[in-house]
């Protein structure tokens, strides 16, 4: 063997360790975007629950009753409340948009969260109210989209959602056991 067959030898063997890096390198990037979209969407969770669970608080989630569906005995403070409540909404929707935009939110996901927003939009007045008072806050890309979907939102009456969860559990409870 000639010292130009051993280094044919060695270029062909740096060509398959180099390919096989790259293979390695291609399922450690794919590796990474899963866990990259994994952890957002434990934030967007985790933000959610927070919203959810400050919501609780009986003075706030009275201010936000009245202020989603714009009642006319709504004080200042519940109508600040209710202001604070929206603006937290309208941020975690932008950051869910941009998000999106740059493919770190699937398809699945992003058509879930405009349905959300389509849904509070089409039953909330209040909502869609606050939106044109804070509109002017947020980056106008997202303002633009924002005022697109809540557009194709079909107005509705709004409902009360506790009478709604009354009908349901009267309607489970006349369901027979198994």
């Amino acid at each position: 063997m000639t010292l130009s067959d051993l280094a044919s030898i060695g270029t062909f063997v740096s060509a398959v360790a180099v390919v096989v890096s790259l293979v390695y390198l291609g399922s450690q990037i794919r590796q990474a975007r899963v866990h990259q979209q994994a952890a957002i969407r434990s934030e967007r969770a985790s933000r959610m629950a927070a919203m959810n669970i400050a919501a609780q608080e009986p003075s706030i989630a009275v201010a936000i009753a009245k202020g989603v569906t714009g009642s006319d005995d709504i004080s200042g403070t519940q109508y600040a409340q209710f202001a604070h409540f929206c603006r937290a909404s309208f941020y975690n929707a932008e950051d869910t948009y941009f998000q999106h935009k740059l493919g770190l939110i699937s398809e699945e996901a992003f058509a879930s969260f405009v349905a959300s927003v389509q849904g509070w939009a089409s039953r909330a007045p209040g909502m869609r109210a606050a939106w044109k008072q804070f509109r002017g806050l947020f980056v106008s890309e997202f303002a633009e989209w924002m005022d697109r979907t809540l557009a194709q939102a079909q107005v509705a009456q709004p409902i009360d959602p506790f009478a709604q969860w009354r009908t349901l559990v009267e309607a489970e409870n006349r369901e027979p056991l198994s």
